[in-house]
């Protein structure tokens, strides 16, 4: 019976030294995973060493143009974005953010609708800005044989054939409409065939 009760305590004395030997070891020398995109683990100092921030002139980047209505991706390679030189993931999506409040002309008539971060390793930082085609909402009054037919917005479609003759039109608007007059909305369309039909 003693040897019983010995053997319990030295086996619950040994557990307990296990167990606290694990919970040192793993506060003393915390070995922490992260799972990478490709399904491997790695150890998360090692992730922490691939990663570009603060960002410096070893950096470089790829832009990449995603169009979604053709499913088509671009890639292109840039040396450096010199505004983006030492700032750490949240620097630069403050920057993708104010880039898009104040996008150019011609990034609007483009149709960019959003700019991201898609990827940052091995001193390599992924920036993905996405286009969609500017849809017009309106109509095209253009003269085939000299009527005028109106057109919907993707200027192939024919919307309606008027009895309105191109000669019957004021000269400068006979002009706009043999290149393709643009009338932006159904009122307008409504007021262009009020004034010149007879």
């Amino acid at each position: 019976m003693k040897r019983g009760i010995i053997f319990g305590i030295i086996s619950v004395g040994v557990g307990c030294i296990s167990l606290l030997s694990i919970v040192l070891y793993h506060f003393f020398y915390p070995q922490q995973y992260v799972r990478l995109d490709n399904g491997q683990y790695v150890r998360a100092e090692t992730v922490a060493n691939q990663q570009p921030f603060p960002i410096d002139q070893e950096c470089s980047f790829v832009m990449e143009y995603y169009y979604p209505e053709e499913n088509r991706l671009l890639r292109e390679d840039i040396e450096e974005i010199p505004d983006l030189l030492g700032c750490n993931k949240e620097g630069v999506e403050k920057y993708l953010k104010r880039y898009m409040s104040t996008l150019s002309k011609e990034e609007k008539e483009n149709g960019l609708v959003s700019f991201s971060l898609t990827g940052y390793r091995n001193k390599q930082i992924t920036l993905r800005k996405t286009y969609r085609k500017n849809v017009k909402k309106g109509y095209y009054a253009k003269s085939f044989n000299g009527n005028i037919v109106i057109l919907n917005s993707d200027e192939k479609t024919v919307y309606d054939y008027t009895p309105i003759m191109l000669n019957h039109l004021p000269k400068d608007l006979q002009e706009k409409v043999q290149h393709g007059y643009y009338l932006e909305s159904e009122e307008s369309l409504y007021n262009f065939l009020e004034n010149y039909s007879s």
